[in-house]
C-alpha cells in the first residue's frame, strides 16, 4: 500500500453506497410510452457523471489529506523553534512552509496513488464529454439539420477520396497530352 492510500478515502464511501441503494436505481428505471428511446438514452448518462462526480470528490479528499499531512510536518518542524518573535525568525519558517507544502505535494504527485486518480478522472471525463457530444447532436442539431460530426466525418472521406480521383486524372490527362 502506498503512503497516499489513506483512510480519507473511506469517507466517501459510505455516501457513494447510500446512494447507489437509493437513488442510484433511477438509471435503471426502464422507460415507457411515445419518449421511451430517448428517456433509457438519457438515462445512460447518469452513472456516467455520478461516476465523474465520485471521482472528483475523491481527488478533493486527497488533496484535503495532503494538506493535513502538509500542515503536520510543518508543525513538526516548527513546535521547537522558541518564542522569539523577530523578523528573521518570520523569514525562516515562511521558507519551512513553502519547502514542506513544496516536498509533500512533490512526493505526491509523483506517487502511482496520484496517477491512478487521473487516469480515472480523465477517463470520466471523456466518457462525459463523449455522451454530452451525442446528445447535442441527437437533440440539437439533427433536428435543426444541422451537420453532426459524423456528417462531417463522411464529407472529409467523401472528398479525400474525390481528390485523390481528380489527381489521378489530372495524371492520366498529363500522361496521354505527353503521348501525343
Amino acid at each position: 500500500m502506498e503512503r497516499w492510500d489513506h483512510e480519507s478515502q473511506n469517507i466517501f464511501a459510505p455516501w457513494l453506497k447510500a446512494f447507489e441503494a437509493s437513488l442510484g436505481h433511477i438509471g435503471k428505471i426502464p422507460a415507457v410510452g411515445p419518449s421511451r428511446e430517448k428517456t433509457e438514452k438519457m438515462m445512460t448518462g447518469f452513472p456516467l457523471f455520478i461516476n465523474l462526480y465520485s471521482v472528483w470528490i475523491d481527488s478533493i479528499s486527497d488533496f484535503t489529506y495532503l494538506s493535513l499531512e502538509a500542515m503536520k510536518r510543518m508543525n513538526n518542524k516548527t513546535a521547537f523553534m522558541g518564542n522569539q518573535i523577530s523578523p528573521d525568525k518570520y523569514k525562516e519558517i515562511y521558507n519551512n512552509w513553502i519547502e514542506i507544502y513544496s516536498d509533500t505535494f512533490k512526493e505526491f504527485l509523483r506517487s502511482g496513488h496520484f496517477a491512478r486518480d487521473m487516469g480515472k478522472f480523465t477517463s470520466g471525463l471523456i466518457e462525459a464529454g463523449k455522451y454530452n457530444r451525442e446528445m447535442f447532436e441527437e437533440d440539437f442539431l439533427k433536428p435543426m439539420n444541422l451537420p453532426t460530426s459524423t456528417d462531417i466525418d463522411e464529407i472529409n472521406r467523401e472528398l479525400y477520396s474525390l481528390k485523390k480521383t481528380v489527381k489521378e486524372l489530372n495524371r492520366k490527362i498529363n500522361e496521354l497530352s505527353q503521348g501525343k
